[in-house]
């Protein structure tokens, strides 16, 4: 079995005069990382390895989450379409990983691995520093494939 811990970025502060990828987080996405943390670690969605985009906002993200693995920033994520990152995913060999980027990707993602008979309510629209815990019933990354994801868990912050 392989999990997934699909996240996005928590908020950013808006920055006229800096670029996207350097934007930081807002004093209410670094609360909003660190309870997600919290509630990651409480309900032992541990992960032994992190894939994340470059960008400031899910370095910090990462960082506030105080999850001790060590990440692997990948400039490729940075606001990466679905299949980018299904691909990163499929070359992985461990056991339980957190992707950690951004929208519209990462919800495009939830949507492509999930296996459509179950009901999600409406965590598709995936507010920053959402959590998604998705199940897979293979043996290698390489394996998953479209709609066959089980969804274990969801987070969002307004939850807190």
């Amino acid at each position: 079995m392989k999990r997934l811990i699909l996240m996005r970025h928590a908020e950013a502060r808006w920055h006229l005069n800096i670029d996207d990828h350097e934007r930081p987080l807002s004093i209410s996405g670094i609360h909003d990382a660190k309870q997600v943390g919290l509630w990651l670690k409480k309900r032992k969605y541990i992960p032994d390895e992190i894939l994340s985009s470059t960008s400031t906002r899910t370095r910090e993200t990462f960082y506030s989450l105080s999850i001790e693995c060590v990440p692997s920033f990948k400039k490729s994520l940075y606001l990466a379409e679905a299949n980018q990152m299904k691909s990163c995913l499929q070359a992985l060999l461990s056991d339980a990983v957190i992707l950690l980027g951004h929208n519209p990707g990462i919800s495009e993602l939830a949507y492509d691995l999930l296996n459509h008979k179950e009901e999600y309510g409406h965590f598709m629209e995936f507010p920053t520093c959402t959590a998604l815990i998705i199940d897979f019933e293979v043996d290698q990354w390489a394996e998953i494939k479209s709609n066959c994801g089980k969804l274990v868990d969801f987070i969002t912050p307004q939850k807190f």
